[in-house]
């Protein structure tokens, strides 16, 4: 899939900011003799709050702006936001140019606009146009599955899940227009009237508002239509996609997975009765992969789904991404590594995704996945994923401080106050990582630091620190509240210390049954 990239509503070259100047030409800020670079997606985010200056900007308008075609959550916008305020010297505490607004977004407060020096001539606009449509470098599974799955090492469960939504809306959405215009370019539309669809056209655009207020807008205008038109299958699809965003974690209960799962084999069902399967099965096959795996836990239903969207799509590399996660799961280590390869091939921005990292991690093959992490380093800058995969392959390697730093990367990133910092830097001097492990079981903070949160997290932190008793009394809650990294508890050498304990084998067992009948 090709990403669109973000265009600025003006054209010009270079803007000011307070008494900073940005160059969308040389991607930098500029104060006098200071000088300081900037990735072009920051580059992107700068110019769209400059040209909303003084607006609250929500999240989701932000990341369906600047990420657009990609599925990314609150943690990728989140990261950009601090390497902004980094950049322009800004305090999140006492802001001077970007304000966070909690529970909406952001409001940029200082002075802002076009340079006056950078008024475009009308035959520069197409030049500097091109120039500042630059393509992004950022880790592009973080961004897809929020999205792509990568999430992988942070949220990465529920990315697989979410991943698939861009593709869902793909199999159906048609840009927004005068239904009296021109011809619909979807062959499904023909099914409706004219007014739904108008109605689809507007569900469309509020399913791109992810708010829940417009999230559940579009679910009842999607009933509308199926009031009228029952057979029509992307209206199933396009409220699966709107449950998922919706419930997140709780998609994971079963009720909601039975829902979602109903949804996704009505859709199904419906395509399969009509002469354009291919265009439009395969994207609703691999979300509908994604959630029998990921909470209804059947394996197999999950793995014919993902090889009959491999068949339907050959040059998707989302397919077989998703696909090697399910592998993994089941301790197929090469076959997982060979789907990682072909989705690679496909889309060469995957190279820069530590999935490699993470496989070679559920091998117990530290030194390899230190390889990886290191290639992938030296030419990418170091994101949350690349933190956590770190603090993890330096853990294991016994390279304690160098995992330690990362460590504190992420507490920094994840808001630890400097008084937190100090007090992990003290238990680490006398302690080690065990006595760092200790200090946040004791914590039980609800914060992923690459460990994911309780009670996994605390489970995961007293198996670090030697307590196996806690860490099973943990890990059975954890189980009972469907955290589904689970899924991967047979190949995780995080669970070694308990790996041969009754209880723990009684957990593995059920994570591996199916929660619905065969189809």
């Amino acid at each position: 899939m090709t990403e669109r990239v973000y265009q600025p509503e003006s054209k010009a070259s270079e803007y000011f900011l307070g008494d900073w100047t940005l160059c969308v030409r040389t991607n930098a800020l500029a104060r006098g003799e200071a000088r300081v670079e900037l990735e072009n997606r920051l580059v992107l985010l700068l110019v769209f709050f400059i040209e909303h200056q003084g607006e609250v900007l929500g999240k989701e308008r932000i990341l369906k702006t600047i990420w657009q075609g990609k599925v990314v959550n609150d943690d990728s916008l989140a990261v950009a936001i601090s390497h902004l305020r980094k950049a322009l010297g800004d305090n999140s505490r006492s802001p001077d140019y970007i304000k966070t607004i909690p529970g909406v977004g952001y409001q940029l407060i200082a002075r802002a606009g076009v340079a006056p020096s950078a008024e475009l001539k009308p035959e520069s606009v197409a030049k500097q146009a091109a120039e500042s449509a630059l393509p992004a470098v950022t880790d592009p599974r973080a961004e897809r599955n929020g999205a792509r799955i990568f999430s992988v090492l942070l949220a990465f469960v529920l990315m697989l899940v979410i991943a698939a939504i861009v593709y869902l809306r793909e199999m159906a959405q048609t840009p927004v227009q005068d239904v009296n215009a021109t011809a619909p370019t979807n062959p499904a539309l023909s099914q409706l009237n004219a007014e739904n669809q108008q109605r689809w056209f507007q569900a469309q655009q509020q399913l791109a508002g992810w708010s829940p207020d417009e999230l559940k807008s579009a679910i009842q205008t999607l009933r509308d239509i199926l009031q009228q038109a029952p057979a029509y299958a992307p209206a199933y699809a396009a409220i699966a996609d709107a449950k998922i965003k919706l419930l997140q974690e709780q998609l994971g209960q079963k009720e909601h997975c039975a829902e979602v799962l109903g949804l996704l084999n009505k859709s199904v069902d419906l395509l399969n009765k009509t002469a354009a399967v291919d265009a439009q099965q395969q994207p609703i096959l691999v979300t509908r992969g994604n959630v029998l795996f990921w909470c209804a836990r059947d394996y197999a239903a999950a793995e014919q789904d993902y090889q009959l969207a491999l068949q339907l799509n050959p040059n998707d590399d989302l397919a077989p991404m998703q696909y090697a996660q399910l592998l993994l799961a089941q301790g197929k280590f090469a076959e997982s590594l060979l789907q990682v390869e072909k989705s690679r091939q496909l889309n060469p921005l995957n190279y820069s995704v530590p999935t490699v990292v993470w496989i070679y991690q559920m091998q117990a093959r530290d030194d390899l996945a230190l390889k990886e992490l290191e290639r992938i380093n030296s030419a990418e800058p170091g994101d949350r994923y690349f933190h956590i995969s770190a603090q993890r392959v330096y853990a294991r390697l016994g390279r304690e401080q160098e995992s330690l730093q990362h460590w504190l990367w992420l507490m920094r990133d994840s808001g630890y106050s400097d008084a937190d910092i100090q007090s992990v830097q003290a238990e680490f001097t006398q302690g080690g990582l065990i006595a760092v492990n200790r200090w946040l079981l004791a914590r039980k903070d609800q914060i992923d630091l690459g460990q994911y949160i309780p009670p996994l997290s605390s489970a995961r932190y007293a198996l670090a620190a030697g307590e196996l008793e806690v860490a099973m009394d943990y890990l059975e809650q954890a189980f009972v509240a469907r955290q589904s990294p689970l899924l991967w508890g047979n190949v995780d050498p995080a669970y070694d210390p308990v790996r041969n304990n009754p209880r723990f084998q009684a957990i593995m067992q059920q994570v591996q049954q199916p929660e619905f009948p065969p189809r």
